[in-house]
């Protein structure tokens, strides 16, 4: 699917094509159960169809830019997956998730109604228009619909009424759709961005907060989002791991990195890049020399003898000039229904038959579509892609294609299917006179298809120049990957004053800092505040309660002597303090052999030694000092008590 929400770029004129549908076909039921009454779903009371293979005609829109895949005109080769298509007569819409054909006039595509918006407007659950005319069209960045010129010649009065009343519901840049398996989010959820990926917010990572869940859904493992600010879903050069602050590179103008080079943060990033790709339809393909390419605007001309391998080589010389990388995969294999004779005339299996594809076992239990189309409790194409898919064999894909199933083995591996009990008819499975006419063998694929990637998942637009390239390779324009996406964001964890406030240094600690943060911190240890500012490995104090003072300072502290021993806090001097005196005065006499010193935790005696002192006298002991500390210290007085039982002593602490 496309996760972007736009596709406008300027000098490029609104895309509104005309198509006729010749061909509608349903393609998937809703294959889940909200739990709340839903009758539309698979498994419900009335299931319906919200996916649809579509087959159009397509007329050509000329316009007057020479910068779209080709110049002057759009046609059947510029529709793309994320388009929408609205029934001329009765605005409803749909929304393109694959192409499997196109042409300059034709296409083939798989149309949802997304977030079954159609289904639940209808009272009889119908999700789509009918056959006859429609538009193609594309949304702005604000999720409009641009209809610029309304094809009023096929278009009904109320046509863009019912478009624009329908692109108010869930606005999709207001409402984003993520996915995420088992993600376990509830309405009103705080959402962050972790190198794991989404979680709800803690404190811990309150900094990379993303925005609110409004709706979980619209399946098991999606939710939609209401963005902080905005989320970013058309810059394909976002570098950097999911959960990566990206910064503002100060070495390449307009460039980004993931290093905190410059201090600037721009975006967090939230999802990696989905690559776009085709893969052509024409097995070991080559095309004509002399043919010229046009990939992304870059045109590649091809020269001698161009084989497949030839066209790879020259398309991957110019790959630094339009993005694209080619290569040759092995061809899947397939295996499809009805190959061999039918059991009942059609495809179609009664409950209960179990075989194995490549070892793995499938039970056929599924009968909703079979139910619905024939009133009886039997499978049909429907019910048995559901169940294959459901015991999702390795590589296997099942996919339906008119009242047949297809089996898909992407890398080329033979398919082998053997059968391990009948249905409930007492009818083989697969082989001949079968439920389904499945051979049993199907050998592995030996040929190669031409395949291009943009590993950034932008645009693969194409054009022949000189020559039918896309059609000797089988391959055409795609745009069905996704860029990365990213959150615009706030500087790390300022508030609108630019500071933080936290109560103490492990506070401080734990928080998710970036390069300039500031913090006031409470206690700092000694009772005192800090501030401190992150430099983005590390906080670094620029000031405190004690520097925060230019004046000359004096600690006191007094001491009684029957106190026990120990060390006692004076008080906290800070970085760069000199002390220049300590005054000891013996306000009574100490009757014992006490002891006393003054210092720190480095030097118990720095500041004044126990010989400068006689406290079994009363008097005044001044001692000088020029020591200088380096960092913020504490200030102790370590004091011993032998056997005294009266006196007193203050202590005095003079510091610039």
């Amino acid at each position: 699917m496309a996760y972007s929400t736009n596709f406008i770029e300027l000098n490029k004129p609104s895309k509104v094509l005309s198509l006729n549908v010749t061909g509608i076909t349903g393609e998937a039921q809703w294959p889940h159960n909200d739990g709340a009454g839903d009758k539309w779903w698979s498994g419900g009371s009335n299931a319906k169809y919200y996916q649809w293979e579509i087959v159009a005609t397509v007329t050509a829109q000329v316009h007057g830019s020479h910068i779209t895949r080709k110049d002057f005109e759009y046609n059947g080769l510029d529709i793309k997956v994320g388009d929408w298509l609205a029934g001329a007569t009765s605005g409803i819409c749909v929304k393109v998730i694959s192409i499997s054909a196109k042409t300059a006039t034709t296409v083939t595509m798989i149309v949802e109604d997304w977030l079954r918006y159609n289904t639940y407007r209808s009272s009889i659950g119908s999700g789509i228009f009918g056959l006859g005319m429609a538009v193609c069209f594309q949304l702005n960045e604000n999720g409009h619909p641009m209809l610029d010129p309304v094809p009023l010649n096929i278009a009904s009065a109320d046509f863009y009424l019912n478009i624009s009343s329908r692109f108010q519901y869930l606005n999709p840049q207001m409402h984003y759709v993520l996915d995420q398996t088992a993600h376990g989010f509830g309405d009103g959820d705080i959402v962050s961005i972790t190198a794991g990926g989404f979680a709800k917010t803690i404190s811990a990572t309150a900094n990379k907060s993303i925005g609110t869940v409004t709706n979980t859904g619209p399946g098991p493992n999606q939710f939609m989002l209401r963005p902080n600010t905005r989320i970013i879903d058309f810059v394909p050069a976002i570098p950097g791991n999911i959960g990566d602050y990206i910064y503002t590179d100060n070495t390449t103008a307009g460039g980004l990195t993931t290093s905190d080079v410059s201090g600037k943060i721009q975006f967090i990033k939230i999802a990696d890049a989905i690559a776009s790709s085709i893969t052509g339809t024409v097995a070991d393909a080559g095309t004509t020399s002399g043919n010229v390419l046009e990939i992304n605007e870059i045109q590649v001309t091809f020269s001698g003898t161009v084989t497949q391998a030839e066209v790879i080589s020259q398309v991957n010389a110019l790959t630094s000039s339009h993005s694209c990388i080619a290569d040759n995969p092995t061809a899947p294999t397939t295996a499809t229904t009805a190959v061999l004779s039918l059991a009942y005339g059609l495809v179609g299996i009664y409950p209960g038959g179990v075989i194995t594809i490549n070892g793995i076992s499938v039970t056929f239990t599924t009968t909703t579509a079979g139910q619905a189309a024939y009133g009886i409790a039997v499978g049909i194409a429907d019910d048995i892609v559901a169940d294959v898919n459901a015991a999702a064999p390795p590589n296997i894909i099942a996919s339906k294609s008119g009242t047949n199933v297809i089996l898909t083995e992407s890398v080329g591996n033979a398919i082998t299917i053997v059968n391990v009990t009948n249905d409930g008819n007492g009818t083989a499975v697969a082989g001949a006179s079968s439920c389904t006419g499945w051979e049993l063998s199907t050998a592995a694929s030996t040929s190669t298809y031409f395949r291009l990637q943009r590993a950034t998942g932008g645009e693969i637009l194409l054009d022949d120049i000189t020559g039918n390239t896309t059609i000797d390779l089988g391959i055409f324009s795609v745009h069905n990957g996704r860029v990365p996406l990213a959150v615009v964001v706030e500087q790390g964890i300022r508030t609108s004053a630019g500071t933080v406030v936290v109560a103490n240094i492990a506070a401080r600690n734990s928080l998710p800092a970036a390069t300039g943060d500031t913090a006031y911190v409470i206690d700092s240890g000694n009772g005192e505040y800090a501030f401190y500012v992150y430099n983005g490995s590390a906080w670094v104090l620029l000031s405190d309660e004690d520097s925060a003072n230019t004046d000359a300072q004096t600690l006191t502290k007094t001491l009684f002597g029957p106190a026990g021993s120990g060390s006692s806090s004076i008080g906290t001097v800070s970085s760069s303090s000199r002390v220049t005196l300590v005054t000891v005065e013996i306000l009574s006499a100490c009757n014992g052999t006490s002891i006393l010193t003054v210092g720190d935790a480095g030097d118990n005696a720095r500041l004044v030694a126990d010989a400068d002192v006689d406290m079994t006298t009363t008097g005044v002991y001044n001692i000088t000092s020029a020591y200088q500390y380096t960092s913020e210290t504490e200030i102790l007085s370590y004091y011993t008590n032998n056997s005294t039982n009266s006196g007193s002593i203050k202590i005095n602490i003079s510091y610039l």
